[in-house]
């Protein structure tokens, strides 16, 4: 390393503390209980990463900033604790897994915002939602709470993750309309059952996405959607780096959306279209 380098992570690390103070910012928002001369040092850090701009930010873009801050931070901070993990999703960490949890709650705050152009999809909340790789249930239970008519199957094969999912499940107001069970989604069995899926393909090989695509179709009644995700790759090539990586460490392979519109329009589903944010890119279609 040059010998310039400690200069260059004081400012890394100042960066990483920025953004800290964003995510605290945001947080304080709906929080009244913490001291006034703390809360204003919080707001006054976060105005000077951002502008005053941050202040003027909508809910949606409240949310997604949220989101941002805190995958950012959860990845972050289990890259440089286990960078020695290999291609899986074995994460034991309980904070970081409801970390992941919550930042994963935008996922259906998306499909929510595509359905408000689409009709036929926002009569699939009226159904029941498969959620593949449910984790704890951070997707699931988002999901209840803004469709009081839809019932939610989540299923995942990480039982630390399970373990947690039934235990955020309990102690929700929606443990009637949520069932998490421990199952591999290539060994779904269930026939006419979902109107709507989720498939996190960030987190599969190929075989198993394709063998998962064959069994949600089977699974699906007349007119279901399935949202099918993967980690957006941008143009910045450090950003795009830490993309392929998150992929990799995540167990996954595919990253071209390209690829999924493909797997989706050999088993059936129309209307097949791609909408992305920086974090994940959705391919959407319906199956006839």
């Amino acid at each position: 390393m040059s010998e310039n380098f400690i200069p260059r992570l004081q400012e890394l690390a100042k960066s990483v503390r920025m953004l800290a103070l964003v995510g605290a910012s945001i947080k304080l928002r709906s929080d009244a209980s913490v001291a006034q001369d703390i809360r204003e040092q919080i707001d006054a850090g976060a105005r000077m990463a951002l502008g005053e701009v941050g202040d003027a930010a909508d809910e949606d873009q409240v949310s997604l900033a949220l989101t941002m801050v805190e995958m950012a931070l959860s990845e972050a901070g289990e890259l440089f604790r286990n960078p020695d993990r290999g291609s899986n999703w074995e994460i034991v960490d309980v904070a970081a897994m409801q970390a992941m949890g919550r930042a994963s709650k935008s996922v259906f705050t998306r499909i929510l915002s595509i359905a408000e152009a689409h009709p036929k999809m926002r009569k699939t909340f009226q159904g029941t939602f498969l959620d593949v790789g449910t984790g704890v249930a951070g997707i699931a239970l988002e999901a209840a709470r803004t469709c009081p008519d839809i019932k939610v199957d989540g299923i995942d094969i990480w039982e630390p993750a399970l373990e947690l999912a039934r235990q955020n499940v309990v102690e929700s107001f929606y443990s009637d309309r949520v069932n998490i069970r421990n199952l591999d989604v290539s060994m779904l069995e269930e026939c006419k059952r979902y109107s709507l899926a989720w498939l996190p393909t960030m987190f599969l090989k190929r075989p198993i996405v394709e063998a998962a695509l064959d069994r949600i179709a089977r699974a699906s009644v007349s007119d279901a959607y399935l949202f099918a995700g993967v980690y957006s790759r941008p143009k910045d090539p450090f950003l795009a780096l830490m993309a392929n990586l998150r992929t990799l460490r995540s167990g996954g392979e595919i990253s071209d959306p390209a690829d999924i519109k493909a797997m989706m329009e050999a088993r059936g589903y129309v209307d097949v279209e791609m909408s992305s944010t920086p974090v994940a890119t959705f391919v959407f279609g319906r199956l006839p």
